[in-house]
């Protein structure tokens, strides 16, 4: 095990390689702004606890900027927070507050790189002391999963509200809609990877194991999630429903823990696109590998291999609760979800980062470039990265065993950011001091797009030069579309949800990249 005074030295030297860099590569502003921001309200089960009805809570989240920075197509950073889906400290766990330490270091190291950091809350609210010999762990499950579910609609609820700041507010928090990262820290990490990965309804109900995620009734196994009870993956009832309203069956089915009439879910920023570019996972794990399929965005994860609670591979989760740790399901963590998303090519972007520009990549104990293991933490925390200030927030409970030496848990934020730095410069097509600048002519490709102008979709051709990402901008510059990971010498771009109008596409290749103008109008 290496001692943390070596591991300390060896991440100091590593950052200072770093510290000449630019924009987005290391800190370049001294100071930050933080506003509060309502980006929603949903209906909690919280209140059940006590004994109460759902209600409506504000969903809530401190949006980090950069003092002095005039920029107005910054990347945003979604970061979520850990803590069990229940409220600190009585989620048994050293954190859950969106000003926890960890929190705060994060949002603020990456809003000095330029990013637009939103450290945001979620709903809260499961049975995590189900502890009945027969229907205890089943109970876990179903009131997990769905706490789950309700924080995959919460965070793409929240890319909605700054899409929507953007179209309708002036743009007030200067970033470019189309350059987003969800970032999950522990509980918050199964969110991110579902968001990113389980992208329509169906998916829940065609796992490998047809009765993970269903009730058995006398009638059959019933989802634990139904979409006309819970919403959509989006957090909206069926249309033209203006909420999701409990009836007599689903309170049956709960066991008459909702009751007619209880409103489960409302809309929030209908109409506005819910999609991200960038996945980071640290700590958490996938509800279903079968989610995560070809031609999905790239995701990064970092996570201690030997974790009791999150397991890094397939198995078991056990949820941390003031009664001590208790299994729930099983569940794929970074150790397998990484192999996977390697099979499927997702994160070949990375391949593009010279060995110079990453030096964190270089001493990371994983074969794969987009998964950093962090071995022999220590007491073997789960956490490195988290410690805890009892300043401003509830103190944890007396019997929770939690670190509070800062100066450690900041060498693995160190190598955390100093991993994550590049990766994102190419995943979100970011102007780094390593991406290839080079503008190429189309006649030294051979490059060849067509058609122009075009109705529902344009193709571009090379002879033998691999395509690596397309670029799509729109006339004033924003970016309105990121294909990564094609390497191939052929794309057929469809045009989706694009309007009538003059867009620009830049095409990168080993050699540099080429822009080309495209048209789409209607026949």
């Amino acid at each position: 095990m290496r001692t943390i005074k070596l591991f300390a030295l060896l991440i100091a030297t590593l950052y200072c390689v770093q510290a000449s860099a630019q924009r987005y590569e290391s800190q370049v502003f001294n100071q930050v702004n933080v506003t509060t921001v309502v980006y929603g309200s949903n209906f909690t089960v919280l209140p059940l606890v006590g004994g109460g009805r759902p209600a409506r809570q504000p969903l809530v989240a401190r949006v980090y900027t950069p003092v002095g920075d005039t920029k107005t197509d910054r990347p945003l950073i979604i970061y979520l927070k850990t803590g069990n889906f229940f409220p600190f400290p009585a989620n048994g766990s050293c954190g859950g507050a969106l000003n926890d330490s960890s929190n705060v270091e994060f949002a603020t190291r990456l809003a000095k790189m330029g990013y637009v950091v939103a450290v945001a809350d979620y709903r809260g609210g499961w049975n995590p002391t189900a502890n009945d010999p027969i229907t205890g762990e089943l109970t876990r499950r179903y009131t997990l999963i769905n706490a789950a579910y309700r924080g995959v609609q919460d965070v793409r609820t929240c890319i909605r509200y700054f899409r929507r700041n953007v179209a309708e507010l002036n743009n007030q928090f200067g970033i470019d809609p189309s350059k987003v990262v969800v970032w999950g820290q522990g509980t918050g990490g199964y969110i991110s990877l579902a968001a990113g990965y389980l992208n329509s309804y169906s998916e829940i109900l065609t796992t490998s194991d047809p009765t993970k995620f269903t009730l058995p009734t006398p009638v059959g196994p019933v989802p634990m999630v139904l979409e006309p009870y819970n919403g959509d993956i989006y957090g909206n009832p069926p249309a033209p429903l203006a909420a999701c309203v409990v009836d007599a069956n689903y309170s049956a089915l709960s066991g008459g823990a909702f009751l007619p009439g209880d409103t489960l879910c409302v809309p929030n920023h209908v109409g506005y696109n819910s999609d991200f570019t960038l996945a980071v996972n640290m700590g958490g794990a996938m509800g279903d590998s079968t989610w995560m399929d070809a031609g999905e965005i790239p995701l990064i994860s970092y996570h201690v291999p030997s974790d009791f609670f999150a397991p890094c591979e397939t198995d078991v989760l056990n949820v941390p609760t003031a009664q001590g740790a208790l299994p729930v399901l099983e569940v794929s963590g970074s150790c397998d979800v990484q192999e996977i998303a390697a099979g499927f090519g997702l994160n070949n972007v990375f391949n593009s980062i010279p060995a110079s520009s990453d030096p964190y990549g270089a001493v990371s104990p994983s074969s794969l470039n987009s998964f950093f293991p962090f071995e022999g933490t220590p007491n073997n925390t789960s956490a490195p990265w988290e410690w805890t200030s009892y300043s401003g927030v509830p103190a944890p409970l007396p019997t929770t065993d939690c670190n509070t030496d800062a100066t450690v848990a900041r060498t693995y934020i160190d190598t955390i950011i100093g991993y994550f730095a590049p990766r994102a410069c190419v995943a979100l097509g970011l102007p780094c001091s390593f991406v290839n600048t080079k503008e190429i002519k189309s006649i030294d490709l051979n490059l060849t797009v067509a058609p122009v102008p075009a109705t529902d979709a344009v193709n571009f051709n090379t002879n033998s030069e691999l395509i690596r990402s397309i670029f799509v901008y729109d006339i004033n510059g924003r970016m309105v579309k990121s294909i990564n990971n094609i390497d191939n010498t052929n794309y057929r771009l469809e045009r989706e949800q694009l309007s009538n109008g003059i867009y620009f596409a830049e095409l990168r290749f080993d050699e540099g990249f080429v822009k080309r103008k495209l048209v789409f109008a209607n026949n």
